[in-house]
């Protein structure tokens, strides 16, 4: 080790900030200092990520590292769970919202035909590549946030904003044209040029929500679930208005522009929320404009997160390609059927949310004892979350039976498609019962840094098991119709439930703990090789 690494090394425990508020003091990286200060700065520049424990104040950090308890774990993940649900639900009608107003106001069946399409599209290749790439950090963030590695929290946010925003450019390119491809797949040749208007302008929004996901995931991480739900609060409101007031002046094209500002503006929510109301979530902020290798360091170390971000893609792309074939299918069964079908899987949409939006509370929990190395307490929250998730089967299956056809009633009128329904919901009811399971097991998967097992699982299930299963049962020698695509779609989840909680409750927690510390070794020896490499650099001049 030369002399300059050791330097380095015998400065890791230095304090490297006099404040943390909004007068956050770095040293300066002027070029009159003598080659000693200039290191010192550098690093100071370079990592201010590690012993903060002289400025935080500890009455917003909890103990990790104290032994907890089931009830301890009951509260927390019920207490976050509700605000967090309410989150994905909301989110998950800013897109619906357009459809709405479009039927209602341009009173066309093209347009809303060309919109819905354009809708579609956009979930799988857009909203699902966002969120899925996004699942990285259910893992980078918590697991450093459980470690008090404050500021690595939002140096991976960052990072995985530009990942994202590296890899969603092809996607936006292919937005563009969109008319010269989706000809292959669509029937009806001249709804694609509204399609392509819709792609186009939506695609400007496209920042703000990666965005908003990352941020979202980096105030998660610290157990502020409840930024989501206020930033879409004002949103979703700001949402109706929009999308309204332009359809109705603007025409079509209104829409996804009123989507697309209203990206932006719960992105500019998420900020407001922790820059004037909890400002101690900036504890973990991380400063990349505060000098040119700040803002390099979000472009390093990509082959990490990317290990983690793409079978998390892979898992939410696994899902929502399934549930659309499962809609390519119902079109061979008659109108009534896919207006049926639409109903069934709108509502299984819905209802989902509430194990996913539970899931990621157990996912984060998880991932900051793992973080801690407190491998008990995480055995504790997972055990204590299957007991949760068979209590949220049982709500939800009993919340479709009684709901019963009052639940078709809110997507449709027609007394034939609400008949449909009612046979399929039986189906639809019992799957909830082990829904709850796979999706919490995926959680504490991604918790643990485990996402290609998912990854493979699911893809297994939905497009080896469940798809072959369900096309065989609607059009081979029982010919069920809808009934048999959802004993498919069923018979598949049922296994993945198995599958994934057989992985969970085998998990191998000494090699989780291993492989947390090796991502951490990895960014410490990228950051000293470039740290090394700017040194020298100095010194020379």
């Amino acid at each position: 080790m030369n002399q300059e690494s050791e330097y380095l090394c015998d400065s890791m425990d230095r304090p490297r900030y006099d404040t943390i508020n909004d007068n956050t003091r770095y040293e300066s990286d002027g070029e009159s200092a003598s080659s000693g200060d200039a290191i010192d700065n550098r690093y100071r520049l370079m990592s201010p990520d590690a012993d903060r424990d002289d400025f935080i104040d500890e009455d917003f950090i909890e103990d990790l590292t104290a032994p907890t308890s089931s009830r301890n774990e009951v509260s927390y993940i019920l207490s976050n769970s509700a605000l967090i649900t309410l989150t994905f639900l909301m989110e998950y009608s800013l897109a619906i919202i357009s459809l709405f107003v479009i039927g209602h106001v341009c009173k066309s069946s093209d347009a809303l035909a060309s919109a819905s399409l354009a809708v579609m599209t956009y979930n799988i290749t857009g909203l699902a590549f966002v969120e899925g790439m996004a699942t990285s950090l259910d893992t980078f963030c918590s697991q450093a946030y459980g470690a008090k590695k404050y500021a690595k929290v939002g140096l991976y946010s960052f990072r995985c904003a530009a990942m994202i925003m590296t890899g969603i450019f092809p996607v936006i390119i292919s937005w563009w044209f969109s008319a010269s491809w989706l000809g292959y797949v669509i029937a009806e040749q001249d709804i694609l040029p509204e399609i392509q208007l819709f792609l186009r302008i939506i695609s400007f929004g496209l920042p703000g929500l990666i965005f908003f996901e990352t941020g979202k995931r980096f105030l998660q991480s610290q157990g502020h679930f409840q930024a989501g739900t206020y930033s879409l609060l004002i949103t979703v409101p700001v949402n109706i208005i929009l999308v309204y007031s332009f359809t109705r002046y603007i025409g079509y094209a209104g829409a996804p522009l009123g989507i697309a500002i209203s990206h932006w503006f719960m992105a500019l929510m998420l900020l407001v929320y922790c820059k004037f109301w909890r400002k101690e979530t900036l504890i973990c902020w991380y400063p990349m404009f505060s000098s040119m290798f700040h803002f390099k360091r979000l472009f390093c170390s990509w082959k990490p997160m990317w290990n983690l971000a793409f079978p998390g893609l892979l898992m939410i792309e696994a899902e929502y390609l399934s549930f659309e074939v499962l809609t390519i299918m119902s079109t061979y069964l008659g109108v009534k059927a896919i207006a049926a079908q639409s109903v069934v899987s709108n509502i299984g949409s819905l209802i989902y949310q509430i194990p996913f939006a539970m899931g990621c509370v157990v996912s984060t929990r998880v991932a900051n004892y793992v973080g801690t190395e407190s491998v008990n307490n995480a055995k504790i929250c997972i055990n204590t979350s299957y007991v949760i998730a068979a209590f949220v089967g049982i709500a939800n299956c009993c919340l479709i039976l009684t709901g019963d056809k009052n639940l078709a009633y809110l997507f449709t009128k027609d007394k034939e498609v609400v008949e449909l329904y009612r046979h399929v919901a039986p189906i639809l009811a019992v799957n909830q019962l082990y829904d709850a399971f796979t999706t919490f097991s995926a959680a504490i998967l991604r918790a643990q840094g485990r996402q290609q097992v998912g990854s493979l699982l699911n893809i297994i299930a939905y497009y080896f098991i469940a798809l072959p299963l369900s096309g065989w049962l609607t059009f081979g020698k029982f010919q069920l119709g809808l009934k048999g695509l959802w004993y498919g779609c069923g018979t598949g989840i049922l296994l993945l439930a198995f599958a994934l909680s057989y992985c969970v409750f085998n998990s191998n927690w000494e090699n989780i703990v291993e492989e947390c510390h090796r991502r951490e070794k990895e960014e410490n020896e990228v950051d000293l090789e470039s740290m090394a490499s700017n040194m020298s650099n100095i010194i020379d001049v």
